[in-house]
């Protein structure tokens, strides 16, 4: 029938928007077992306020997806920044939870272009700088590499 392809299609996007409401109520009940001197705790260890720790509990991974491909964007790797940068790394997973331009950074990645990230993206400073400076890195390297495989 002409009903299938349509039943197929809407079940995965319900399926998918049932998943995404079952773990958003998920992290809830996680958030709400804790102690707030368990929050506080965790918030401390951390170096940020409970509020950001409860913000960042609570947000879907979808934003650290995107900050992932922002990363790839602007040709970082999350595991140089784990290594090199940790409290930059930490601090752009923060801000990018936080973020209230999600959907139009979510557009510009899903079309692989990022027309004016400057103009909406809280961290965009930031991963400039970053980029920057593994690019000097990398060219520094370079004349020590006799065979220019760097």
């Amino acid at each position: 029938m002409s009903t299938q392809p349509f039943v197929q299609s809407g079940g995965s996007f319900f399926s998918n928007l049932f998943n995404r409401a079952k773990r958003a109520v998920y992290r809830w009940w996680e958030i709400r077992r804790l102690d707030p001197q368990d929050i506080e705790a965790i918030a401390y260890d951390l170096n940020i306020s409970p509020a950001e720790l409860v913000t960042l509990m609570s947000t879907s991974s979808d934003s650290l997806e995107q900050l992932r491909e922002r990363l790839t964007f602007a040709g970082l790797s999350e595991e140089s920044l784990a290594a090199l940068h940790p409290d930059e790394l930490r601090d752009l997973r923060r801000v990018c939870s936080q973020c209230i331009t999600k959907a139009r950074c979510a557009r510009d990645l899903g079309h692989q272009q990022l027309t004016a990230p400057s103009e909406y993206c809280p961290n965009e400073l930031t991963l400039q700088l970053l980029a920057r400076e593994a690019h000097n890195e990398r060219s520094v390297r370079a004349p020590d590499d006799p065979a220019g495989l760097s």
